[in-house]
């Protein structure tokens, strides 16, 4: 019997939280919508089994869905090949990136410097990737021992803590903002495939030189770090991400999240043929679609100047 048909109508199935305020929607033939406090909204096909309470899948499946709530993209909806691909792919942040990820959510929510925003503990674990409350309170106090927010009441317990990000905050959020603007690399997410090699050596090269950016493939040069490990490294220390999702490969889709994840702009390439292909967690992005080199280029380097801004010395 499915996890979803054994009358547990108080307990979400992704984040374990028991609260009166789950909700339970039908959604379809076999879909359930759910809407958790700590969660948001997501929709879930074919009734499928969750991993036990324990895993540590749980608590990042749960800040994945949160993130896709707070940026307003579309109502996640989870399937088994779903969360076979998320599995795979969701980001295993230190915490350092979880205090900056923290940060800025907060900032997210802050319509105005000075506002106080309430963070509730129960329900907010996943803004900060967190697997517990005290994991949450940990980097709340880290940021305010850095003096990047400030506790703007008293409160203790499981009442919401009153926080506002700080003059050291903003500063904080600006230079981030202008370190990732002074970066000169882009990095190229795609399939090593030999009949895309072309498409790598050529357009996509071509159009990020162009505007005045150094691409970056892990393949492209020497280097006896891991690969996973110079993956990470080299998105880190780039501006933007191109993703080229032709050929399908769950690592284009992991780079591609990961980065989306540090907050950099990823600008999404895929062949015509294979437009339909593109995993149903991406579509919503605006994709160029090409069926030409020539076509690719020119659309990508448009895309580079328009989105992310042409270098002055290009």
């Amino acid at each position: 019997m499915s996890y979803l048909l054994e009358g547990k109508e108080q307990e979400c199935p992704v984040c374990k939280l028991n609260d009166d305020l789950i909700i339970r929607e039908n959604a379809g033939v076999l879909a359930i919508w759910i809407k958790c406090p700590r969660c948001k909204e997501f929709i879930i096909y074919d009734l499928i089994e969750f991993t036990s309470p324990d895993s540590l899948f749980g608590p990042k499946l749960s800040a994945w869905i949160r993130d896709r709530n707070e940026r307003h993209a579309e109502v996640p909806k989870l399937t088994t090949d779903t969360l076979e691909d998320l599995q795979k792919g969701l980001p295993n942040y230190g915490p350092r990136e979880k205090q900056i990820i923290l940060l800025q959510n907060i900032e997210r929510k802050t319509e105005y410097p000075g506002q106080t925003v309430k963070i509730i503990p129960k329900y907010d674990i996943p803004l900060a990737w967190a697997s517990a409350e005290e994991e949450l309170r940990y980097y709340v106090q880290s940021l305010i021992d850095r003096n990047l927010i400030q506790k703007m009441s008293q409160e203790i317990g499981p009442v919401p803590l009153s926080i506002a990000i700080t003059a050291d905050g903003w500063d904080y959020l600006e230079q981030l903002e202008r370190h990732i603007e002074e970066r000169t690399q882009a990095f190229v997410a795609m399939s090593f495939s030999a009949d895309l090699k072309s498409i790598w050596e050529g357009p996509i090269r071509s159009a990020i030189e162009k505007s005045g950016y150094k691409p970056c493939r892990v393949d492209a040069e020497p280097h006896i770090d891991r690969i996973d490990a110079k993956i990470i490294s080299e998105i880190k220390n780039s501006r933007f991400v191109v993703a080229d999702v032709t050929g399908q490969k769950l690592g284009v889709y992991f780079e591609a999240g990961y980065a989306i994840g540090l907050g950099l702009p990823v600008l999404w390439c895929v062949r015509k043929d294979e437009l339909e292909k593109v995993h149903f967690d991406t579509r919503q992005y605006n994709h160029i679609v090409w069926e030409t080199e020539n076509d690719l280029e020119t659309q990508l380097y448009d895309f580079i100047c328009a989105i992310i801004g042409k270098r002055k010395d290009a």
